[in-house]
């Protein structure tokens, strides 16, 4: 090795770092950096000299000019029009990322076809969760660095990558931490007058800083200059030599493409079957591998434009990007392939699929959690989590839930105000503190009445009754709210504490011609259109065995039951949670039902008694948990022998399972059929009937 190079390397160490630092105070923080970025650069220099890449660099920015310099000789200058988002409701990376995304497609746009690799970043300056902006006129500028003075900040640049002619592209982002000196009113007015703060984050360039001012560097001192060199460097060697397969699948229930390296699984974010794609694998698990999404050289035919703005970010949605059409034939598909893999159940006949009567505005319940970001309360979705990312649960802000209501583009707001106004902290998961939680909602799709639950932790009963105050007056339709106290560590909606503040103390909903109560905590089928279609599955399975008795377990608030008891002499629905069977009971009055009894008890220990009691049912009909049947459960419903079982699941993995047992103990399975109570995620319901052989 060179003897430079050697002495490079040699100085590129943290210990060779912290030691010169100490020897030679006097040379001075940011002189030494100089000294030792001119050494890297002629270094890098030397490892770029080759390239045939043709770089253009979207930013008018001499600085970033010069930084690029250091890996790319030669590039041309072409300067992007559009205006810097900066909203504060958005985390500062996405907001860094975005930006450079946007000036890079705007380029682009000028050079079509042409085999640029545009270069596009933006910087902020984060400081105690605020954004310190390009300030408009010297008092901002005086304001954010009186902020500065004495403190640690951070200093992010997006990066985006394209390349023009080839639709690829790599998004990313790096962060350093400054540390500024405290900084008196002097030298920020003697500062201030050389005006060289106008197109600045946070009011200043760091290269026209001295030793007075910065006080310590965490990171790459480049990307404090506008372009993290050492990061961009390692980018382009990606995009230049990034993989391309095409997705032929997609991992339901989640929502990874799946394509091939070499015969390797990579799953890929972002992609549909069809899509022909640019990848890097970030991580390698042996039998399969998970890529990062660099662009769709060829779109896939079932590819639809989404119609939420905030699809592909918020968690809610998976599918929007994907014909509908397209979406159910991947969800039969999924339950056939999951009964014959974990069941080892082979299906005789087609599967019938009945799609969701909405596939827009078509949930009768949605959990909201409060967050914030740069200091600004949000309302919203937890992010999803990604197994290329650690999970944080940040709350991905959103302005409108295209699968609930528009209901939300008049209550958030009203939301978040209180919020600030009083003010509170959003609780968070990680830390344990903070006061907000939750808002949930709920409505009858067929009555248009809606519930709202304000969920906080204890003790912070201030104004909540003007809070109730304000959304009624957005949304008259508001027919009952609560407030609710919950202290549990998890970021499960419990109902610790209820508090009714204004109206009545439930909504209702109604099926076919039966009424519903709807309380907070009130189990009822998410999807009211489409549970319809469920329940009328249900009723004509059950028709097909004349059951003169009929046990429900897992019953909730008693729909299948009470719809049964048509055709039925006797039906008795069980549930171990109290409140469901209180509502259950009340559903039955309302409705004039007589032939219904409720059980509050464990499915297991109902399941036990009846057989010691030698109970006999008809018709068992089991509308388990995600998780499905316990093995104590199975273990007495396999003893109790009841003839004919119709099994609702929401999970066809639990499902195929159970059904594996029941098969091998004597049932045969006669109808299967799928609904679609979820459009637009990866999941789907299924009902199916079983016989005693």
């Amino acid at each position: 090795m060179p003897c430079c190079s050697i002495f490079i390397a040699t100085l590129k160490s943290s210990s060779w770092l912290r030691y010169l630092s100490t020897m030679f105070p006097p040379v001075g923080f940011l002189s030494y950096n100089i000294l030792l970025r001119l050494l890297f650069r002629s270094n890098a220099l030397m490892s770029q000299e080759e390239s045939e890449m043709k770089v253009l660099l979207a930013s008018q920015s001499e600085r970033r000019r010069q930084l690029l310099k250091k890996i790319v000789p030669e590039f041309i200058i072409d300067a992007p029009w559009v205006e810097e988002i900066l909203d504060e409701r958005i985390p500062a990376e996405q907001i860094a990322m975005m930006n450079a995304e946007r000036k890079a497609k705007n380029v682009a746009s000028k050079h079509a076809g042409e085999d640029y690799t545009i270069i596009a970043a933006d910087t902020i300056v984060v400081v105690n969760d605020k954004i310190l902006g390009k300030p408009a006129d010297k008092n901002t500028a005086y304001e954010y660095l009186k902020i500065l003075s004495g403190s640690w900040h951070r200093v992010i640049t997006g990066v985006c990558l394209m390349k023009v002619d080839e639709n690829k592209m790599i998004i990313d982002f790096d962060t350093t931490f400054v540390k500024f000196r405290n900084l008196s009113d002097e030298q920020i007015k003697t500062f201030l007058e050389k005006e060289t703060f106008y197109d600045k984050a946070g009011a200043y360039a760091v290269q026209e800083l001295d030793d007075d001012f910065v006080e310590k560097i965490k990171g790459s001192y480049d990307n404090v200059v506008g372009l993290p060199v050492e990061k961009l460097k390692n980018l382009l060697n990606l995009l230049e030599n990034l993989d391309i397969t095409e997705i032929y699948d997609i991992a339901l229930p989640n929502i990874w493409g799946i394509g091939k390296k070499n015969e390797k699984i990579i799953f890929i974010d972002h992609t549909v079957p069809g899509d022909t794609v640019w990848f890097y694998v970030a991580k390698d698990k042996g039998s399969f591998a998970y890529g990062v999404n660099c662009g769709i050289k060829k779109y896939s035919e079932f590819r639809v434009n989404p119609e939420c703005p905030h699809f592909g970010r918020c968690g809610g949605c998976s599918f929007q990007n994907l014909n509908y059409k397209f979406q159910i034939e991947l969800k039969k598909k999924y339950v056939i392939e999951t009964l014959a893999r974990i069941g080892k159940i082979k299906l005789e006949n087609e599967i019938p699929v009945i799609e969701s009567p909405l596939i827009f505005n078509y949930r009768n319940k949605m959990e909201y959690a409060f967050g914030s970001h740069n200091g600004k309360i949000v309302l919203g979705l937890r992010e999803r989590q990604n197994p290329l990312k650690r999970y944080r649960g940040s709350v991905n802000n959103i302005e409108k839930c295209l699968i609930f209501s528009d209901i939300v583009e008049k209550l958030f707001p009203v939301s978040i105000r209180y919020v600030e106004e009083n003010p509170f902290s959003p609780y968070n998961p990680f830390t344990k503190n903070g006061l907000v939680r939750h808002l949930v909602i709920r409505r009858g799709i067929n009555t248009a009445e809606f519930m709202v639950i304000f969920v906080t932790k204890s003790g912070i009963n201030r104004n909540i009754e003007k809070l109730a105050e304000s959304m009624v007056g957005v949304v008259p339709e508001i027919k009952s709210f609560w407030w609710v106290e919950n202290d549990q560590i998890s970021d499960v909606v419990n109902y610790q504490q209820k508090h009714l503040i204004y109206g009545n103390q439930f909504i209702e909903e109604t099926l076919f011609d039966y009424r519903f109560r709807i309380y907070p905590e009130t189990f009822f089928q998410p999807n009211t259109k489409a549970a319809e279609k469920l329940y009328g599955v249900i009723v004509s399975m059950a028709q097909e065995v004349h059951p003169e008795s009929v046990l429900g377990l897992f019953c909730g608030s008693g729909p299948i039951e009470i719809l049964l008891s048509r055709i039925s002499h006797s039906v008795t629905g069980v549930d171990n949670n109290p409140s469901n069977i209180v509502v259950a009971k009340e559903n039955c009055d309302i409705n004039n039902i007589t032939n219904c009894v409720f059980h509050c008890i464990s499915a297991e220990q109902f399941l036990k008694n009846a057989r010691d009691r030698q109970h006999k049912y008809d018709l068992l009909v089991v509308d388990p948990p995600r998780g499905g049947l316990t093995n104590k459960a199975m273990f007495h419903l396999l003893r109790v022998k009841i003839p004919k079982i119709i099994y609702v699941s929401c999970n066809v993995s639990t499902l195929a399972r159970d059904l594996s047992i029941l098969m091998d103990n004597g049932y045969q399975l006669k109808k299967f059929t799928a609904i679609d109570m979820f459009p637009h995620t990866g999941h789907i319901e299924s009902c199916c009937l079983l016989e005693m052989k």
